[in-house]
């Protein structure tokens, strides 16, 4: 009779311990991003795994500044590669830092906190099933020379941060293209493409016209007339507006 009454202990215990109302329980199912910094409360929202989910830090007054973010994604949740994001006043994603690793979207892995490159406010966290690790390319900016008449095109590949010049070999060429990697620092970093007799190119993207030139993910800048190419500089010095 006193083991009978044993075992309908411990099979109760057990029985509150996995009910759906437990919260230790109902947090296998779901992610937890916590954002925390030295001067500010921290922040913890708990969001559905299985779509993506946008919510702003909580509670909805608490934006920080923050310092660090945490992923923990729940022992039950299928995609435990899960990754999540978290965006600052400009809606643009903030880069994060752990060990040798840097991105701008965090997962889990059981290894602890991420720290944001630069403290700051949080607009808005973010976590999504298609989200996936950054590759190389995140960390470098692209620009793309391009002659579609005669099928002509280059790309050369600069680091950031620091004034780059390239030579370039071929051409003539009509348009110019940048892309900045999502790694990039400075993610408003400008180009110059100089021609021939060392002079800058004029450009037109939209209403703009310049002689330095910006991702901005509008697409390409078309030269004012088809021009040879002596060399592409990337300079983060470089402003909009220069004398065309």
């Amino acid at each position: 009779m006193q083991y009978t009454s044993i075992f309908l202990a411990a099979l109760a215990a057990t029985t509150t311990l996995a009910a759906p109302g437990n919260p230790a329980s109902s947090l296998n199912n779901k992610l937890q991003v916590i954002l925390s910094g030295p001067s500010v409360h921290p922040s913890t929202n708990i969001l559905r795994a299985g779509k993506r989910i946008e919510q702003p830090p909580s509670p909805n007054n608490n934006n920080g500044p923050f310092s660090t973010v945490e992923l923990v994604v729940g022992a039950n949740v299928q995609n435990q590669a899960y990754r999540c994001q978290i965006l600052d006043p400009a809606s643009k994603p903030l880069i994060i830092q752990r060990g040798a690793n840097t991105d701008t979207t965090f997962a889990d892995g059981d290894a602890g906190k991420w720290t944001l490159k630069s403290p700051s406010a949080v607009s808005k966290i973010i976590c999504d099933p298609t989200f996936v690790k950054a590759s190389a390319s995140a960390s470098e900016i692209r620009v793309q020379l391009s002659n579609q008449r005669i099928e002509l095109g280059i790309q050369q590949t600069f680091t950031g941060g620091v004034r780059e010049e390239k030579t370039v070999a071929s051409g003539p060429f009509t348009t110019v293209e940048i892309e900045v990697g999502a790694l990039v620092q400075k993610q408003d970093t400008r180009c110059q493409v100089v021609d021939k007799a060392g002079k800058p190119i004029v450009a037109t993207r939209g209403a703009n016209t310049d002689i330095t030139f910006a991702d901005g993910d509008k697409g390409e800048w078309k030269f004012q007339r088809e021009s040879e190419v002596s060399k592409v500089i990337c300079d983060p010095a470089f402003v909009a507006g220069g004398s065309a």
